[in-house]
């Protein structure tokens, strides 16, 4: 197959695709490679034969797939953040979409920058009965189609927990050979002799300078945060070179002065990565292994090299996916919903559910789903209320009670206001004979 050229800095998609196919293979799985922006470079199935993408559908699970092409975008962009998240497990991230199928992310990183990511599934955890049984708890199971669906979700793949966590691992270490994760040694002395380089040339413009000993540069600092909040990593790269060549230079090459104002930079630097929308847990799980990492370091060398891919990694968590930034809390909550919605659920609950403060996923929630939480729950209720609707003679204040409501006059009101007419003419153009409170509506 032919993939078409990207710039993805050295990071070869037919290579990475071949070892996809070898991967999926061995696992009896199927799985797809993105890049860092979500488009499918390519799949594989479960016998390692590759394919090109031409939808989203291509690589949506069975219900995704049932249920529209939005659906199926959305899921790639589920997978894109995953794969942000990788790096806070181990280069590896393992989550269930919002019908409970399994997936196996693992990004691909090229000089410190996410530029693909191996997407292994979707695996079955569950039996499809449950898979089916939510679905049809929504109201959304496509109508007569049902035993289509069914047979789409036994032909998945099955894993236990525990071979699951396998699969994830021999992923992520798929991504890191296929991202050049283990330079020569070559490699790794040139990257480390520019940045020395670069340091040095700025030491020798602070000695010529008459002002001795030189201040800290702290418009320096304030312009590197700057370009750390906006995810400039040449602009990041050099200012950062000159406030390490003014450390370097005050504190004479002492080490532990070194560490500890590395220290400090690691801090200023993550709250930059945070006032550029970066995900607040992802920011403190990594910082709190970089603060742990810079104790064992001995050379100024290593720390210059070590803080300089810390900046990196920071800046990269910068990304330009406001809109799914938040995507695993959202599958959370949206499976908490449609698991839930005829009871009496109110949205500090489903706040609860995902860890979040009401105030704060009232935010996201409106940012992200474009309604409000009250009118989202209205319309599963109604959406299922049709369904009882057309196909039951349950009374209108039993299908009320059903869908959480303790007043059937406020419910009519509810449906009325979505469906443009009363339950009750509803149930009548279905075809369904009316009720004595029905008539009288």
């Amino acid at each position: 197959m032919s993939v078409e050229a990207r710039d993805l800095s050295g990071f070869d998609p037919e290579a990475a695709l071949g070892k996809l196919g070898h991967y999926c293979r061995a696992a009896a799985i199927g799985g797809y490679l993105i890049d860092d922006e979500g488009a499918v470079l390519g799949l594989a199935d479960t016998e390692g034969r590759l394919s090109a993408s031409a939808s989203p559908s291509d690589t949506a699970c069975p219900c995704c797939a049932f249920l529209g092409e939005e659906e199926a975008a959305g899921e790639i962009r589920a997978q894109l953040y995953g794969a942000y998240q990788a790096e806070r497990f181990g280069g590896k991230y393992i989550h269930l979409c919002a019908h409970s199928l399994l997936y196996l992310v693992a990004p691909v990183f090229e000089d410190g920058s996410l530029c693909a990511a191996f997407v292994g599934g979707p695996l079955l955890l569950v039996e499809p009965s449950e898979v089916l049984a939510d679905l049809a708890a929504t109201g959304r199971l496509p109508a007569g189609r049902q035993a289509e669906l069914e047979a789409a979700l036994e032909a998945l793949p099955r894993v236990t927990p525990r071979r699951a966590t396998s699969l994830a691992e021999l992923l992520a270490d798929l991504a890191a050979v296929a991202g050049g994760a283990f330079p020569t040694r070559l490699e790794a002395v040139r990257e480390r002799e520019e940045q020395q380089s670069r340091i040095s040339e700025y030491i020798q413009e602070l000695k010529g300078e008459e002002d001795l000993p030189p201040r800290y540069p702290i418009e320096k600092e304030r312009e590197l945060l700057s370009a750390i909040s906006r995810a400039d990593k040449g602009d990041s790269q050099r200012l950062l070179n000159e406030i390490l060549g003014h450390i370097f230079f005050a504190s004479g090459q002492n080490p532990a002065i070194i560490r500890v104002r590395a220290l400090e930079l690691v801090v200023l630097i993550s709250r930059a990565s945070l006032d550029g929308g970066a995900d607040v847990d992802a920011i403190f799980d990594l910082g709190f292994t970089y603060l742990n990492q810079i104790q064992k370091m001995r050379s100024v060398d290593d720390i210059a090299h070590w803080l300089s891919r810390v900046m990196v990694r920071f800046s990269d968590l910068v990304f330009n996916l406001t809109d799914i930034k938040h995507a695993d809390v959202m599958l959370k909550a949206l499976r908490h919903i449609n698991a839930r919605f005829t009871e009496a659920l109110t949205l500090d609950e489903v706040a609860r559910t995902v860890s979040l403060s009401p105030t704060y996923f009232s935010k996201i929630w409106n940012e992200e789903m474009k309604i409000r939480f009250t009118a989202y729950l209205s319309k599963l209720r109604v959406e299922r209320a049709k369904v009882l609707l057309r196909t039951t003679d349950t009374p209108l204040i039993e299908i009320a009670g059903i869908l959480g409501y303790e007043d059937q006059s406020y419910f009519t009101k509810v449906f009325k206001k979505l469906v443009g007419q009363s339950p009750g003419r509803f149930r009548e153009s279905a075809g369904r004979p009316l009720r004595n409170e029905e008539i009288h509506e």
